[in-house]
């Protein structure tokens, strides 16, 4: 009975860890995926002076069964504020590309 519970809490303890080891990576992504989107945004005619939101005023957000995360970016132009939104999809290689 003993080694059952202690195999029980090692398994535990390993999903655990796998979990935010998970969410570390996650982190990552999210945050490279802003700095294309953003890159992208400074790039675009129409907003390219804007005043864009750091990364913690911005969302990033995945979907089920899709490999691209879609990025919105608050920005203010000419007093005028708006939200510039792009995906941004990872590649085999890690870095991350806009797809629209």
């Amino acid at each position: 009975m003993w080694v059952a519970k202690k195999s029980a809490v090692g398994m535990v303890i390993a999903m655990t860890c796998a979990l935010f080891a998970g969410c570390g990576e996650r982190g990552k992504d999210e945050r490279a995926s802003y700095e294309t989107c953003l890159a992208d945004a400074k790039r675009d005619q129409r907003v390219a002076k804007a005043s864009f939101a750091n990364y913690e005023g911005a969302s990033v957000h995945g979907s089920t069964g899709d490999a691209g995360l879609r990025v919105n970016i608050p920005y203010e132009l000419d007093g005028k504020k708006g939200v510039f939104q792009c995906v941004a999809e990872k590649q085999t290689d890690g870095s991350f590309k806009v797809t629209n």
